[in-house]
């Protein structure tokens, strides 16, 4: 994984960062102001495929004038890789030929974003409304964080 400070040091100043949490059936997308400070949740892509997925974040990359990609990497509790550590490489393969991407440790980021909204009495169906793009926030607003204070 590349430093958050270096990775950041790349882009184009009036660039943007998108935060992406990849799942099977959907994708949480946070997109960082351009003070690379704060992420801010913005939507749920709904899967389709690698393609079309890839079509629907270019929309989306050129709409917000984003220069890099920070996909969380959804690795086991004790820091090994997985099945869906492997997916989630391959789809930022994809991903890479649109724009630079690098990863961010993403585990208990669902989790966490879990607790907090049923600690606000939320419904399971508004919970699984919210929880992929907010979890895109978490995984982003944690790089920002990292490289400001490295």
């Amino acid at each position: 994984m590349t430093k958050p400070s270096d990775f950041i040091k790349k882009l184009n100043t009036s660039q943007t960062l998108i935060g992406l949490d990849f799942g099977d059936k959907t994708i949480g997308l946070a997109i960082s102001d351009m003070t690379k400070t704060i992420a801010t949740p913005v939507l749920t892509l709904k899967r389709e495929s690698i393609s079309k997925d890839i079509k629907s974040l270019s929309k989306i990359i050129n709409e917000y004038n984003v220069g890099g990609a920070v996909i969380g990497l959804p690795l086991s509790l004790d820091g090994n890789e997985n099945k869906r550590t492997i997916k989630v490489r391959d789809f930022s393969k994809y991903l890479n030929k649109v724009i630079k991407t690098t990863f961010y440790d993403e585990r208990f980021s669902t989790d966490v974003i879990y607790k907090e909204l049923r600690k606000n009495s939320l419904s399971s169906n508004k919970i699984k409304k919210k929880i992929d793009h907010l979890a895109a926030s978490y995984i982003l607003q944690g790089f920002l964080d990292n490289a400001k204070n490295n």
